[in-house]
Formats: C-alpha cells, sequence, structure tokens
C-alpha cells in the first residue's frame, strides 16, 4: 500500500488499523516509535523556516535595493515558507492526530498545497535562478534591457508551472476514510484514487516524479553553472596569458588589439556580474541537491522494491528531511549577505533607539 502522510510516500506492507501480531493487538502508532521525537524534529524545522525566511523578506525590502537577485531571493523565500505551512503544519497535525480527518475534498486540497505549490514553486525558481546567472554573463547588455520586466516574467511562468505541476495531487491521492490517510493505490489495484491505478501506473507514476521533480532541474542546474565555470575559467586564462604576452611584446594598434579590448570589456562584466551573487546562487544549488538527494533516491529504489537494509529510524525520518532545503536556503543568505545583516542591524537599533527616545520625552512633558 502506498499511504501519502504528508507527502512522505513510502512503499508498506498492508497494515491494518489494528491487527494481530503474534496474538497481540500493535495499533499503526506503534508502527512509529519515535513519534515525539519525529514531531519535534518537524515543530523545530517548521520554527526554522518561518524565522529563517521571514528575515530574509525583511532585510531585502527594508534594504530597499531593487536588483534582479533580490526579486528572485524574495521570490524563493516566499516558496520556502509555503513549504513550512503547507507542508511542515499538516504533517506535525496529522502526527498528533495519528490520521487525516477532514474529508475527501480537503485531502484533496491539501495534496494540491502541499509539497507541490510550495516545494514545486522553489524548485522552478531555483532552475530560473540559475539560467538568469548564466544568461547574465553570455549577454550582459541584453540583461540590463530586460532588467524590469524579465525577473517578473520568469517568476509568474514559474508560478504557473508549479501551480499546474501541482494538478497531479488531487487527481492521483484521494480520502480513505477507514485508514484515514490520503492514499494513491491499493496493491491490488483498487479503485483508492480519482483514476484506477495498477502497481506499474503507480511505478510510471512516482518515475515521473523523480525525473521531473529532482532529475531534471538538478540537470539543468548544474550545467548552468558548470557553463558558468567554464567561461570564468576561459575569459580568467586568456587575461593571464595576455598580461604575459604584453610584458613580452607591447600592444600595437591593430584588430588584434580591438579583440583584446573586447575580452577585456567581456572580463569586466563578469566583475560586473556580481562574484558573489554566482557563488551564494551556486551554493544554493549544491543545498538543493544535497537536501533533495536522500529522500528522492529512496522513494524511488522503494517503488522499485528495492531491499534496502536501513533501521526504522533512518526510514521514519527521510521523510521529515525534506524541508530541510527551506531552512538552509535563508542561512546561505545571511552567509554570504554579511554586510547587508548588519546595515539592517544598524538601522534596527536606531529606530529602537529614536522610538525610546521618543518615549521618555513623552514621559517628560507629562
Amino acid at each position: 500500500m502506498y499511504y501519502c502522510m504528508g507527502r512522505q510516500t513510502v512503499r508498506l506492507e498492508r497494515i491494518e488499523t489494528v491487527e494481530m501480531e503474534n496474538g497481540n493487538e500493535t495499533s499503526e502508532a506503534q508502527e512509529n516509535p519515535y513519534l515525539v521525537q519525529q514531531i519535534v524534529l518537524e515543530f523545530f524545522l517548521l520554527v526554522l523556516i518561518i524565522v529563517g525566511n521571514v528575515a530574509v523578506l525583511i532585510v531585502i525590502i527594508s534594504e530597499g535595493k531593487r536588483s534582479r537577485m533580490n526579486f528572485y531571493i524574495k521570490n524563493l523565500a516566499v516558496a520556502d515558507l509555503l513549504c513550512g505551512v503547507f507542508y511542515v503544519i499538516p504533517r506535525i497535525v496529522f502526527l498528533f492526530n495519528n490520521g487525516f480527518f477532514g474529508g475527501n475534498i480537503l485531502c484533496k486540497i491539501q495534496e494540491y498545497l502541499k509539497v507541490k505549490f510550495g516545494i514545486y514553486g522553489s524548485n522552478t525558481i531555483m532552475v530560473a535562478v540559475s539560467i538568469d546567472r548564466l544568461f547574465l554573463l553570455l549577454a550582459p547588455m541584453g540583461s540590463l534591457v530586460a532588467r524590469g520586466k524579465r525577473p517578473l516574467v520568469v517568476c509568474i511562468l514559474c508560478w504557473l508551472l508549479a501551480a499546474v505541476i501541482s494538478i497531479s495531487g488531487p487527481i492521483v491521492f484521494s480520502y480513505d476514510g477507514k485508514k484515514k490517510h490520503a492514499l494513491l493505490t491499493s496493491t491490488d489495484g483498487l479503485r483508492y484514487g480519482t483514476f484506477p491505478l495498477l502497481l506499474s501506473h503507480m511505478t510510471i507514476y512516482f518515475t515521473i516524479i523523480f525525473v521531473g521533480v529532482f532529475v531534471i532541474p538538478t540537470l539543468i542546474i548544474m550545467g548552468c553553472y558548470f557553463t558558468i565555470a567554464y567561461i570564468i575559467w576561459k575569459v580568467s586564462h586568456s587575461s593571464e596569458g595576455r598580461q604575459e604576452s604584453n610584458v613580452l611584446n607591447p600592444p600595437q594598434h591593430s584588430s588584434l588589439s580591438n579583440n583584446s579590448q573586447t575580452d577585456s570589456d567581456f572580463g569586466s562584466t563578469i566583475t560586473k556580474a556580481k562574484m558573489k551573487t554566482i557563488k551564494m546562487t551556486f551554493v544554493i544549488a549544491i543545498a538543493f541537491v544535497v537536501c533533495w538527494s536522500p529522500y528522492m533516491i529512496v522513494n524511488i529504489l522503494s517503488v522499485y522494491d528495492y531491499k534496502m537494509t536501513t533501521n526504522k529510524f533512518f526510514g521514519i525520518f527521510i521523510g521529515s528531511l525534506l524541508p530541510l532545503n527551506s531552512v538552509v536556503n535563508p542561512l546561505i543568505y545571511a552567509a554570504f549577505s554579511v554586510r547587508v545583516c548588519r546595515q539592517f542591524r544598524s538601522k534596527l537599533r536606531r529606530k529602537l533607539s529614536a522610538s525610546r527616545s521618543s518615549r521618555r520625552t513623552e514621559n517628560v512633558c507629562l
């Protein structure tokens, strides 16, 4: 049976609400001996997601700097917040109640909003940021012309794409009143979802999710940053060689000097493209791959009935680490924006001191 516990989809043996094992009754709650620890972990992740991403939004908005990178980071922070609200909170409620009691309609709405809209939105924006950094190097003048329009259009397309992909959740998953779960289908092909899905159909479905949500974004992101690294290496290598040749042979006015001038302009464009933002987005991309790999790999292996010799602790907590990427992104932004964070803290201190001084003067007047 495939259960969707807050979008933690793992292959389990058929479990009844109460079954007999060796003459003893074991409830489904007893299948998770780490229930309290899991709830604590989920709540801890929720606090980190909300605090971290709200802080990122406040810092960027208070800075008042309208750049394309800040616009993408704001959308990424909003997507991470949606992940915390629509994914982590329902999981905590599910673990507290040991089931879902909202009925079929609310179940489908939750399946649409849960991982899909927040996490799919985060994935598409990550891909858009990687392509934008590459486009910034390949066509710097075009990026300056489209500075105001392109990020807005790209982010709108990202959210629309996430909204369209999310429709698969309500279609495939449905509520089962006996199990108090959102179920995909059963191993014997019974119709639990909107459409009857056999085991082979389920394998196809989860394979498409694995490829579309994890493999393709990872390949695009890594391809963009490998290309960026190659461009930077090529420009730096050519500039070093040109400096050595200039020392040995002073440059003369010719077409070759014009070409070298073009290369130097391109090299200065890389500097203007802010290597710091490229490094920051590269680290965010690496964090995306690292945070998503355990869940997606274990999930796809379980779908194909790969017998993994993992302990129950690892199997239970692997789904809880899916929103870890939403925790790491604000930390990466803070690490690469120390100056901005210091300026925000100084502004906040000045405002607090000004409010305190105004209160003191009011008290003196009274």
